[in-house]
Order: C-alpha cells, then structure tokens, then sequence
C-alpha cells in the first residue's frame, strides 16, 4: 500500500515578508555594535556595545527620518540599533543574549551611574556595596577616564536590591572583576531573505482591493455630484404661469419663488 506524503511546514518559518511586530532576530556582526536609546546617529545617545555574534530582536523600523535604525531588544533592554550593524536571520537562536555577571572591587562602593561620565555627581543613581555579586552585564560603552591609566571603559549593568527592585547604569570596568570572557556564539542561521518591514506605501493590495487611478476617482466624484446639482435646480428655477385675461391675449406671467408678487412679461 502506498504512503501518502503529507506536507509539513517549519515552525520557526519566517514569512517573505515581515511586517511591524513580527519579531524578527537579527545576530551582531560586527564588534562595537551599539543599542541606541533614541534612533538618532550621535554618540549621546549610545547605551552600550552588544557582543559580537550574539542576537537583538526586532520588532519595526525606527520612524527616523534618514530610515537608519530598527527598533530592537536586548535582554529587557529595548531601544534601537543601525541597519548596517546587523543580520536578520529566519529563525529563532536557542541562545540568542550573552549571559554574563560582574563584581564591583571598591572598598567604599561603586557608583552606578546614569552615563559614563565622572565630570557630575548628579548621575549617580546609587552606590553599589563593595563585592556586589548581584549584577547583570549587558556590554560595554567608551566614557571618561576615573582613573588614570586605567582606561575609559564602563560596563553597563543591572544591579537588582531585592526581587522587584533594580537599577541600570554604568560601572567604572577598571573597579569591577569577574567578567569571564564572554564566548562566541556558533549558532548559524540562514539570513532572512524577503522584504523586512515595509512601509504602508510599501505593502502590495490585497487581492479583493480595487485599484483606481486619480483619473477615474475623479469621474466618480463628478457623476455622483450631478445628481445633487439637478435637484437644486429643480428647487430654484423659477416657473411660468398663463393668466387669463378674459377676451383679451393671454399673458405670461412668471412667478418667482419665496415673493409675494408676480411681474410679467413684457
């Protein structure tokens, strides 16, 4: 007896064309790949370097004028990233984030900071206690130089109080250890192939919708005013009367709407 083939579809299968909010993977090639806060090409909006290899998620273009950047996530960081820095791929990478913790090596704590900067104290946002293990790294940021010699390297982190408390920021790198080498990641998917996200210019018909130029719109409009324009007419033209005048000819008279008079012909 013959074996009926049966069609199977992967689920994992990314459509040919991925419209906004269908998350879509897209794996760092390169190094000093930055997730941005706001789709803006300037260095004051940096967060943080994503490591190589590894995956954001995307969800839609950015809206920015020059059409630069992606929304994107890192972890349960969501901001944006450039187009060029990155691969959309078709499926789903089993371990798409980097998962690494850090240490802070203060003796007094380490401030956590809003931006990679020292020339403030209003960016402070808390104090770590010295040998805090709690910490979550995300990747690193080039800042200002706290230390001499020590470089100009910041670790951008969660440092989490608790189970529903957590603060994010920067950590001078150079008063922090125990970040291990973060290893490549090997997964290899296959690079979307299609349309990603396009815009509603972009978006083809459905195949019920009907497709009409400006020329034709514009018949429509006309033969569906002159209808309204006849019944105006008919409202306001004025009609005619024949008055008889006995053995004399008759005479036309016009009557004029809303008037209390009639006027005749000459």
């Amino acid at each position: 007896m013959p074996v009926k083939a049966i069609k199977t579809t992967s689920i994992n299968a990314v459509p040919v064309t991925a419209f906004a909010n269908q998350n879509v993977y897209a794996k760092i090639i390169s190094e000093n790949v930055y997730i941005y806060s706001q789709p803006v090409n300037n260095d004051f909006y940096k967060l943080f370097c994503v490591p190589r290899s590894y995956f954001v998620l995307l969800s839609d273009n950015a809206g920015d004028a020059q059409n630069l950047f992606y929304k994107a996530k890192y972890l349960d960081i969501s901001g944006y990233i450039k187009k060029a820095d990155v691969m959309p791929v078709t499926g789903t990478p089993t371990s798409p984030y980097a998962q690494a913790t850090i240490k802070t090596f203060a003796p007094n704590g380490l401030e956590l900071r809003s931006s990679p900067s020292v020339l403030t104290q209003e960016n402070i946002i808390i104090t770590v206690p010295f040998l805090e293990e709690d910490l979550t790294y995300y990747g690193k940021a080039v800042g200002e130089i706290m230390v001499p010699t020590l470089g100009n390297i910041w670790y951008y982190c969660k440092y989490s109080v608790g189970s529903s408390v957590y603060y994010q920021g920067y950590l001078y790198s150079a008063l922090c250890f125990g970040l291990s080498t973060i290893p490549e990641n090997e997964e290899n998917l296959p690079e979307f192939q299609g349309e990603l996200f396009p815009t509603e210019t972009d978006v083809p018909p459905a195949d019920n919708e009907i497709k009409l130029s400006e020329e034709l719109k514009i018949i429509i409009i006309i033969c569906a005013c002159l209808p309204c324009l006849f019944i105006i007419y008919l409202l306001f033209k004025p009609t005619k009367l024949i008055v008889d005048n006995g053995p004399n000819p008759k005479k036309k008279m016009k009557r004029l709407k809303k008037s209390e008079y009639y006027e005749y012909d000459e």
